[in-house]
């Protein structure tokens, strides 16, 4: 392409996007619905940060205990644009109340006006029923939290079914407040311990179940004691994709990976609990 084609081809995008200081548009309409169902489960509000490499959240629950990271990139939308950073805020339970009736047919667009930046747009498109729904919604302004998460490295990171996972932390929760995950040689184990009965699930290596991304030293015992009504909630993000990872390190927060389908992913942090089952 030209120097002269592509000064036309940015005068178009310029064109067709100069009502908006931010766009983006997806068919991922489900999958987006179901991130924001989760994450209104764990934050409340939460500031979004904007630019031109795409969405990101980076928050803590109110009691502290949570720390959601969520990262969409730009490149994976349909139609993404923002020319300047960003930040707004959002009430995650009323931006759930208006899109929670979305399916799979419809096409979901987030957009902010240069002349109406209190609120965030919401177009909803359904092509078979020939339908465009438009919501706005007003935007907060929450304060900003400075989170600095220092790199650490990890003595196991596996993957597993996203479902099998959900099921152990259901089950534990009937039994249970608390779930010891723990990592002993090429095996993963969930334990409870509750008034009436106690629980251990032993998953071993299997091609489409659990695997090892990486076991450094498999000799070492790694383990950590998690709040199972934080692990359940975290589990909201079950249809997001059909495997999981978790990262365990000792005496550090479990962290569990979900892929926002297509769209990137989001790493949800639990710090353990200061006890043994």
């Amino acid at each position: 392409m030209t120097s002269v084609e592509q000064d036309i081809s940015k005068e178009e995008t310029t064109q067709v996007t100069s009502e908006y200081l931010f766009e983006l548009k997806t068919v991922q309409s489900s999958a987006f619905r179901v991130l924001v169902e989760a994450l209104k489960e764990i934050l409340t509000d939460a500031n979004i940060e904007l630019d031109e490499n795409g969405l990101k959240v980076m928050a803590m629950d109110p009691t502290h205990t949570v720390l959601v990271h969520l990262k969409l990139d730009s490149n994976k939308f349909e139609k993404y644009y923002c020319a300047n950073k960003l930040t707004i805020g959002v009430s995650m339970l009323c931006l759930f109340k208006l899109i929670k009736t979305m399916n799979n047919n419809d096409t979901l667009s987030l957009y902010i006006e240069k002349d109406d930046t209190n609120r965030l747009g919401i177009r909803i498109e359904n092509g078979e029923k020939n339908s465009v729904t438009k919501y706005k919604l007003n935007l907060m302004d929450l304060p900003e939290e400075k989170i600095d998460i220092p790199p650490a490295s990890f003595e196991s990171v596996l993957t597993m079914p996203s479902n099998d996972f959900q099921k152990s932390c259901r089950d534990m929760a009937q039994i249970a407040d608390n779930m010891e995950i723990k990592s002993v040689g090429n095996q993963l184990i969930f334990s409870c311990k509750g008034e009436f009965a106690t629980q251990d699930t032993i998953i071993g290596e299997t091609h489409t179940g659990m695997s090892f991304i990486q076991n450094s030293n498999p000799e070492e015992v790694v383990q950590g004691v998690f709040a199972l009504k934080h692990l359940v909630l975290f589990t909201k993000c079950t249809n997001l994709c059909q495997q999981i990872e978790l990262y365990l390190k000792n005496d550090y927060p479990l962290i569990i990976k979900y892929q926002v389908a297509s769209l990137g992913n989001v790493k949800l942090c639990l710090a353990p609990k200061a006890t043994n089952l």
